[in-house]
């Protein structure tokens, strides 16, 4: 029995920067928690003794030359090695610094498999993988896998979005059922940040999701995958894992008649998004009819002062709901209407598509065309907002 710790986009060095410019606390605190979970994860491989780690790609964030997240990966695998667990890993597409000619080796017991040499043998067990050369690979790698070694059991490595996923841009696609029919025990997967493990009679394959989220689309990752590779199927166990969770709460603060009753719902829900031994980001969707969201956010960042563990990602407001015929409803009701015009639409991502040109590209993706309609349904609860309290005037 081989008992393997599997992990995937690790992303240090991700520069958070969306996240930063609404709270740079928050933006501090999810750069430190992208290492401390790494520092986590080799916790893990060496308490469990696995026989090894294997990181399906995507351990750096970008080719920029971050050599401070460099030292780091190598001290955390070195402490890896001298306890007696080698890793196996590929490179993922952000993974130009992993590029030994330009950095350097990782070190001893640390095995990254490329072109030049795809195959390494631990404990009897060959080990696959073909690392990403180029920020973007259009085709399967699949076809280029060394066969299976007869007699040997072999887990493959690969970053690869599969047949697809909503999210991710395809990435060295490969047909799940020709991976599952490849003539492998075991393949360990990366790109895709939401877990997920496929069953195909003998043959298991583990996508184990980014283990430290950096953002509220990213929730469902936060772990890693223990397997077991021997006679039969696979065996595999999910890890929670992560020092920074996200959580989203609803606070209707219609019924508050001033700001200190503002202040009490704020502080009661906020500490109720405490969790013991990890922080938390939130995001506050308000209902109100006269406490807009800039000071809703001031007062909730008031209150953070005096709670530990909890940021604040943002705050989204919306008023109560109206009875219909009121002529602020008939004004939003005709905007809402608007949004589903040809035309309109054309228009609005023209204009975001002009936004994300003059965004630095490692933010850009915060206005891609799948967030129009959260933009606009944001955009119509903020003049819903502002209409309803000039009308209480």
């Amino acid at each position: 029995m081989m008992r393997l710790l599997v992990s995937a986009d690790i992303h240090l060095g991700s520069p958070i920067r969306s996240v930063a410019l609404r709270n740079p606390d928050l933006g501090d605190r999810l750069k430190q928690a992208s290492r401390d979970t790494f520092a986590e994860i080799i916790d893990l491989a060496i308490s469990e003794q696995v026989d090894a780690l294997v990181l399906a790609g995507d351990i750096f964030d970008n080719g920029y030359p971050d050599l401070k997240a460099r030292a780091f990966l190598i001290s955390q695998l070195a402490r890896a090695s001298e306890a007696g667990v080698p890793t196996v890993l590929i490179r993922g597409n952000h993974d130009a610094l992993l590029d030994h000619k330009a950095h350097g080796d990782l070190g001893p017991n640390v095995h990254v498999l490329h072109n030049g040499a795809p195959t390494v043998e631990i404990g009897g067990t060959a080990f696959h993988g073909l690392s990403f050369d180029a920020a973007h690979v259009a085709k399967s790698f699949l076809p280029d896998y060394p066969r299976p070694v007869p007699g040997k059991r072999n887990v493959g490595l690969m970053h690869t979005s599969l047949d697809g996923a909503q999210g991710h841009d395809p990435y060295a696609p490969c047909a799940e059922r020709d991976l599952m029919a490849y003539g492998y025990d075991l393949w360990c997967l990366g790109h895709i940040h939401a877990p997920f493990e496929r069953v195909d009679g003998p043959v298991l394959a583990v996508m184990p999701g980014i283990p430290q989220p950096r953002h509220f689309g990213e929730r469902n990752g936060g772990t890693v995958t223990i397997v077991s590779v021997g006679e039969g199927t696979p065996e595999f166990e999910r890890r929670a894992i992560g020092h920074l969770g996200f959580s989203e709460c609803a606070l209707d603060l219609s019924a508050c008649a001033d700001q200190q009753e503002v202040l009490r719902s704020l502080r009661d829900t906020l500490m109720s998004a405490q969790v013991p031994g990890r922080d938390m980001a939130v995001r506050l969707h308000v209902t109100s009819d006269r406490h807009g969201t800039e000071l809703v956010t001031e007062l909730a960042a008031e209150v953070l002062d005096s709670i530990d563990g909890v940021f604040l990602d943002k705050v989204k407001s919306a008023p109560p709901p109206r009875k219909p015929g009121a002529e602020t409803d008939d004004l939003v009701r005709l905007m809402q209407d608007e949004l589903t015009e040809d035309g309109f639409r054309q228009a609005a991502l023209q204009q975001l598509e002009e936004l994300r040109l003059a965004l630095p590209s490692e933010i850009m993706d915060e206005l891609d065309e799948s967030g129009l309609d959260a933009l606009l349904e944001e955009a119509i609860a903020e003049v819903s907002l502002t209409l309803h309290a000039g009308a209480l005037q």
